[in-house]
This record gives structure tokens, C-alpha cells and sequence, in this order.
């Protein structure tokens, strides 16, 4: 997430609590807001994991192994030096990463929606400023990073492949488009009436839902069908509607539109892949169909004592997390009436 800096979340401050302190994320965000920055969420959540009494390290995972003890883990600080540490579990908490362009794609210079985050942290001018921008990608990621680029860039054309609209007006998923995707909903709306009239100078931005596209020797092309873009966006995206709408219709009702290469930049904003640690016991466990580690409702996955939990397990949001194991406590509870009893807490 902290490429992400000082971008609003999307989700409301209740809707990302790690712990009961519930207060101590609020006391972060300014009076007023209901959302926190990036930055501030990483903050709130490494401050909530120290107040657990954890110790934490920084390293690279080489690798983990299984012997008759447990785990032992191979780390790389920062500094270089290689190290072992022994554990009885493992939790792998390791998250995702964006989805990177496909390799013919990069080659061609496109990139993954993350660098434009970390361009707009930085001063200067950015590399589609005054270009023509194509965005590949179907839901927030899409939607926000558009918005963003769209202040300095000629005009944006959003492909995706399929609608899918505002929570709650248009989808009753709330991982559906959420504020601040409402930003690039309006534009695309407000430029299909105001792109090239004057003295308004409104960016310029399409939403596309799109059958293919392809990558040429001089130019981008994406082809596309009147019935697939019925939607709210769609009717004010069709060729035609502007002067950067350029398209034409093919026999059968196709449309086919196209940007030079040496003047459009394209984002990838597909998404995102789970990230794990090297190693053969890593690579060795099962998955499931999206690419994440096969696991139970607790977390627990086919080796003893090793657990997955968060974006790398398959969970969209900090509160669909679990806990990833239970132990124990050396804390006996008495009860009236009954022997003392063991109490098991989630760690």
C-alpha cells in the first residue's frame, strides 16, 4: 500500500479497524473526513501490531523450510547479512502486488497503474502529460488512476472488459466503483458535453468496454460493439462523441479505434496478484483457481502449522480477514463451580 501515499482509501474508517481501538485511527484522520490516506492507514496499522508487544524485523524471505522442529526461515536484511530464524508456525501475511503488463506490452512501454502513483509523489513534469492516455482495466484501480492522469493528459480512454458501476446505485457489491472512482464517473459524463467547447476545459474521459486489443507496429487498436457499452458510460463514449472519439464502424457493427504509439501512454490496472516468499515448500502448495495458496476457513493450508491470511489469501478487505492461529495461554481462568479452564485467544 505505500505507493499509494497520500491517496485516499475507499473504504470508510470502520470498514478498515485491525484492533478495538477504533479511536486511534480516527485521531489520525482530519475532523471531518471518513476516510483515511494510505499513509495514515500504514501508520495505524504498524502502531496497532507494536502495541501487540510484537517484535519486528526487517528482511527479505529467501526461503522457508520444514524440519522435525517447525520452520526455519532464511532472511536477507537490508544490509545484506543472511540469517536463520526458527518458528514453531508461520503466518504468510504477504499481500499482493499490482498486475504487471504483458511482456509485449512493457516492451512497447506500458505500464503498471503503481508508477503513476509514485510519478505524481514526485516533482516535474510526468511522461503523459499532454499524451494521449489508454487505461486497461475494469474497477477502482482503473477508474481512480484515470482521474488522476487526467488534469495534465490530452485526453483518457478507460478499456475494460465488463461494466461495472457504482456501489450502490448500480451494484449492490461494495467492492463495486466507490468514491473516489465517483470523480472519473462524472468526468466521463460532463466531458461527453463539454470536450472542445470553450472557455471549458474539462479532461476528456471515455469509458470503453472492449472485445480486443492489439498491439501494432505504429499504434494501439481496441475494437468494441455498440451493444456491449449500453450503459451510463458507454452512450457517452461512443465514436464520435468527441473529437478524440476517432473510430470507425466495420461491416458488422464493430468499432475500431487506434493511438499512435509515440503519443499515447498506456496503464495497466488490472488488478492485482498474490505475492509469496521463494522456495520449494512455498511453490509446492496447492492453489486455488485465482492463484492464491489453497486454505480452510481458518487459514490453515495442507502443511501443519503453515497459515496464509490477507490480500495473499484471497481476502479484499482488512475485515474479511481471520485469525490465522489459535494457541494456548499460560493464564489459568477459574470458574465457579468447575475446575479451571484453559483460555485460548487468537493471535
Amino acid at each position: 500500500m505505500a505507493f499509494l501515499g497520500r491517496a485516499t482509501l475507499q473504504s470508510y474508517i470502520e470498514e478498515l479497524l485491525v484492533s478495538t481501538a477504533a479511536a486511534e485511527l480516527h485521531s489520525m484522520v482530519p475532523a471531518g473526513e471518513l476516510r483515511p490516506s494510505a499513509a495514515q492507514y500504514d501508520t495505524y496499522v504498524r502502531e496497532s501490531l507494536l502495541q501487540t508487544g510484537a517484535s519486528v524485523m526487517l528482511a527479505r524471505v529467501l526461503d522457508i523450510q520444514r524440519d522435525a522442529h517447525g520452520f526455519v526461515l532464511t532472511l536477507r536484511t537490508p544490509g545484506g547479512v543472511h540469517r536463520q530464524v526458527h518458528a514453531d508456525s508461520v503466518v504468510l501475511a504477504t499481500g499482493s502486488a499490482p498486475r504487471k503488463p504483458p511482456a509485449d506490452w512493457q516492451a512497447a512501454g506500458a505500464i503498471s497503474y503503481d508508477l503513476v502513483h509514485r510519478e505524481l509523489a514526485q516533482v516535474g513534469p510526468h511522461r503523459w502529460a499532454g499524451n494521449s492516455v489508454v487505461v486497461v482495466g475494469a474497477g477502482n484501480s482503473a477508474m481512480q488512476t484515470a482521474s488522476l492522469m487526467a488534469p495534465d493528459a490530452r485526453d483518457i480512454t478507460i478499456l475494460a472488459k465488463r461494466y461495472v458501476g457504482m456501489y450502490p446505485a448500480e451494484s449492490e457489491d461494495r467492492f463495486a466503483w466507490r468514491a473516489p472512482s465517483q470523480l472519473t464517473y462524472e468526468l466521463v459524463v460532463k466531458s461527453s458535453n463539454e470536450c472542445g467547447r470553450r472557455p471549458w476545459r474539462v479532461p476528456c474521459v471515455r469509458h470503453i468496454v472492449y472485445d480486443a486489443l492489439e498491439l501494432g507496429d505504429d499504434a494501439f487498436s481496441w475494437t468494441y460493439q455498440e451493444t456491449s457499452n449500453l450503459d451510463v458510460l458507454g452512450l457517452h463514449s461512443m465514436a464520435g462523441r468527441c473529437r478524440h472519439a476517432r473510430g470507425r464502424q466495420e461491416s458488422d457493427g464493430t468499432w475500431v479505434e487506434s493511438r499512435d504509439r509515440d503519443s499515447t501512454v498506456v496503464v495497466w490496472a488490472t488488478g492485482s496478484v498474490p505475492v509469496y516468499p521463494p522456495g520449494e515448500l512455498v511453490s509446492s502448495l496447492r492453489r486455488d483457481p485465482d492463484g492464491t495458496v489453497a486454505r480452510d476457513e481458518h487459514g490453515r493450508t495442507d502443511v501443519p502449522g503453515l497459515f496464509v491470511t490477507g490480500a495473499c489469501a484471497g481476502h479484499r478487505a482488512v475485515n474479511e480477514t481471520v485469525p490465522a492461529r489459535t494457541r494456548p495461554t499460560r493464564v489459568q481462568l477459574r470458574q465457579s463451580g468447575s475446575e479451571a479452564a484453559e483460555e485460548r485467544i487468537k493471535v
